[in-house]
Formats: structure tokens, C-alpha cells, sequence
């Protein structure tokens, strides 16, 4: 073993908790605005709002593994920007590519309903900056943000569905 080893783990753990970070402010997003998802078919609308409320259920875990490991908040920031830029550019490439697939790509309403969903003052950008800004403070812990949008999805919808696996 490597006298090094727990180095990347911990940088491993550090990425992990900073995409848990960055997937709960969407997820918060989509909760508040579940209108975003209005002209897509219902059951997709279900996955999402759904995907977008268990993200609440694991929030802490990497946090506080990278924590327990020893990991510093420098290390802890470092890795948040660089996966935020990360992700950021990777679904910009997806996004382009779907709509250049899609033929949409080089229309005026194309850009103009990305701006309004980005930028526009209820957008995701402007409105989530918040939740994405807390994680540079120091004394911050996912468990600060407040998940009652989350388990009050999962509450209003827990009869809905039948879990998949073993049954006892």
C-alpha cells in the first residue's frame, strides 16, 4: 500500500460529497419549480421529482466520511470548484450536443428559454447561487439545509409506488 493511499481516498470522498452538494441544489430547485418539468411525460415527471427528493435521504453521508478521514475544509473547497466546473461543463456539452441532435440548437426560442431558465430571477442560477454559496463557509454541514420539501414529497407519495426488491 501506498503511504499516500488515504490521500486519494479522501480526495475521492471530498469529489463525492461536493457532487452530493451540487445534485441537492438541483434538486432543491426541482422541488420548488416542479413546473420545469410540465411538457414532459408524467412518468418522467415522477422520476424526476422523485430522483430530486431521495437526494436528501444520503446528503451527509460522503460530508462526514470526508470529514471523519481527516479532510480540510482548503482541500474540501478546492475540490468543490473544480467539480462544480466539472459538472457544469459536462452538462453544457450535453445539452449542446442534445440540441444540435434535436435540431433546436440554433434557434432564437432555444436561447431565449435557457436564459429565462438559467438567469431569470425564479432560474436556476439566481435562485439556488444561495444553497450553492454555503458550502465555502467553514462551519457548514449539508444537514444545515432544510430538506422539508424532500420528505414532504416522499410523505405525500409513499402509497404511489411499490419498492423493487426482495420481498419478505
Amino acid at each position: 500500500m501506498q503511504a499516500n493511499a488515504h490521500r486519494a481516498v479522501r480526495i475521492h470522498v471530498a469529489a463525492t460529497a461536493a457532487t452530493e452538494h451540487l445534485t441537492a441544489v438541483f434538486a432543491e430547485f426541482m422541488l420548488l419549480h416542479p413546473q420545469v418539468l410540465a411538457a414532459a411525460p408524467q412518468r418522467l415527471q415522477d422520476l424526476w421529482m422523485w430522483h430530486s427528493a431521495e437526494e436528501s435521504e444520503h446528503r451527509n453521508t460522503a460530508f462526514d466520511m470526508y470529514t471523519a478521514m481527516g479532510g480540510s475544509h482548503e482541500w474540501r473547497i478546492r475540490i468543490f470548484k473544480y467539480v462544480t466546473l466539472t459538472f457544469l461543463s459536462d452538462v453544457l456539452r450535453q445539452t449542446v450536443r442534445n440540441l444540435w441532435h434535436d435540431g433546436s440548437l440554433f434557434k432564437w426560442s432555444t436561447w431565449r428559454s435557457a436564459w429565462v431558465f438559467l438567469f431569470a430571477k425564479q432560474g436556476l442560477f439566481r435562485s439556488s447561487y444561495a444553497m450553492w454559496r454555503r458550502y465555502f463557509r467553514p462551519d457548514f454541514h449539508p444537514q444545515q439545509d432544510d430538506d422539508s420539501l424532500s420528505r414532504q414529497w416522499l410523505q405525500d407519495h409513499q402509497n404511489d409506488y411499490i419498492p423493487v426488491g426482495p420481498s419478505h
